[in-house]
């Protein structure tokens, strides 16, 4: 954290209020009035908003304690340093809460605005200290946004490289040109050692890593020490049973789920969509004249419509009319708690598992979240028998062929292909 206060009066864009001074000094308490006052102006919940003013609360105590009256690094490190009477994993949550209060507090102080962000997590980028080999990191991350690559491949083609620099750092050299002879294949043993990766699903990951070899021109001649071929892991998908299916319909026709979780839910397992993709989705996508919905696929940037049909219609239309705050933000699903903004990706697994909990679906080593109601509709078109072409035109997938994974969650079809064991004659008499 970086202790660095502006001396100035700070001025507010919006509804702004000149916060207390005592003499050129941002006063603690000034700061923490002001934080929990556009707390109240957005709407915090009143549990949320309670946790922050009993950590505020807390700080000012710590403050009177060492005789402070302003933010400074001393009360930040006594602060965070306070005893947390809860247990270990909970303890964890609330010193990154009491972060969390502290970032608020500093750039309310620096900037006059309010940091409203989560802090990110660390990263294994950290870890590199070589600076010739941040240095290539940040130029294949660049040429992979240039290439208009999404998201989450240039995240996992980011990690296994990240993995290799620091791989070459731990070996003592300074620069790409330090590779000898056989240490991509070091690396890569080091890789199923240490349980980063396994044979079977480490495919992906090496298509980015041969992708950075390729972009120096020293290191396009270790290409060659990459596995051509590797296993692939083919499992048998297990999607929601017929009983499965129909406990989750009586839940979400229930009203047990809020309006906001039913209607992704509903999306989720008729359309098939990637969760990604329902998080981004706007007001404006939505042609209710038409009834269609028109998206651009987050994962493959490909432009796809999709027909609005009544079920998740009438449950999207029930949330925005109902229950979806009132918001600036052109998304369709948002937040329950302010600051209301967009929904984001990680709180679709959430939403499933709940479903899943309430309509008493049994989940051990099954797969969850939207992959598994991806996996769910796509079998359900196949077994009524909707053809092959264009469940892959309805799910946005580049590769019409990759819809032949669904394959496997089709059992009535599989038997089909079985064939019968022939008879065995024994004595003159068939045993079978």
């Amino acid at each position: 954290i970086v202790f660095a206060f502006n001396e100035n009066i700070l001025h507010h864009r919006k509804k702004r209020r000149f916060l207390k001074m005592k003499g050129n000094e941002i006063t603690l308490n000034g700061l923490i009035e002001e934080v929990l006052a556009q707390m109240r102006e957005q709407n915090y919940g009143k549990k949320i908003y309670s946790h922050y003013q009993y950590s505020f609360s807390l700080l000012k105590s710590v403050a009177a304690d060492l005789g402070i009256d302003a933010l400074s690094e001393p009360l930040v490190k006594a602060f965070l340093d306070s005893p947390v009477n809860c247990r270990e994993r909970w303890g964890k949550k609330e010193r990154i809460h009491r972060k969390r209060c502290i970032r608020m507090l500093l750039s309310l102080a620096e900037n006059g605005m309010i940091d409203w962000g989560r802090q990110k997590s660390e990263s294994i980028c950290q870890l590199l200290h070589v600076r010739a080999f941040r240095m290539e990191l940040e130029k294949f991350l660049k040429q992979m946004e240039e290439d208009g690559l999404s998201r989450n491949t240039i995240v996992g083609y980011r990690r296994i490289v990240t993995y290799f620099l620091i791989f070459c750092q731990e070996n003592n050299y300074e620069s790409l040109s330090d590779l000898k002879s056989n240490d991509i294949s070091r690396f890569i043993t080091s890789l199923y050692r240490d349980g980063k990766y396994r044979p079977t699903t480490i495919g992906s990951a090496l298509s980015g890593f041969r992708r950075f070899l390729s972009s120096n021109a020293y290191t396009k001649r270790f290409l060659l020490e990459i596995p051509a071929h590797l296993p692939r892991e083919a499992k048998i998908i297990e999607v929601y049973s017929k009983e499965e299916s129909e406990a989750i319909g009586v839940l979400l026709a229930s009203g047990q789920l809020t309006m906001r979780d039913t209607a992704v839910c509903r999306l989720l397992l008729e359309t098939g969509l990637r969760g990604t993709d329902i998080c981004s989705l706007k007001l404006k996508d939505i042609d209710w004249e038409m009834d269609v919905i028109y998206i651009c696929q987050d994962k493959t940037k490909k432009p796809l419509a999709i027909p609005l049909r009544a079920s998740y219609g009438n449950a999207i239309a029930d949330y925005i009319l109902k229950e979806r705050p009132k918001s600036e933000d052109a998304h369709v699903f948002l937040k329950n708690t302010a600051p209301f903004g967009k929904l984001g990706a990680g709180a679709i697994r959430p939403i499933l598992q709940k479903m899943e909990r309430l309509a008493g679906v049994q989940k051990e080593g099954r797969m969850s979240g939207s992959r598994m109601t991806r996996h769910h509709a796509a079998s359900s078109m196949l077994r009524s028998g909707v053809p092959m072409s264009d469940i892959s035109a309805v799910l946005g997938h580049r590769d019409p062929n990759i819809v032949s994974v669904y394959l496997s969650t089709d059992a009535v079809s599989l038997a089909a292909c079985t064939l019968p064991l022939p008879i065995v004659w024994k004595g003159g008499s068939a045993d079978v």
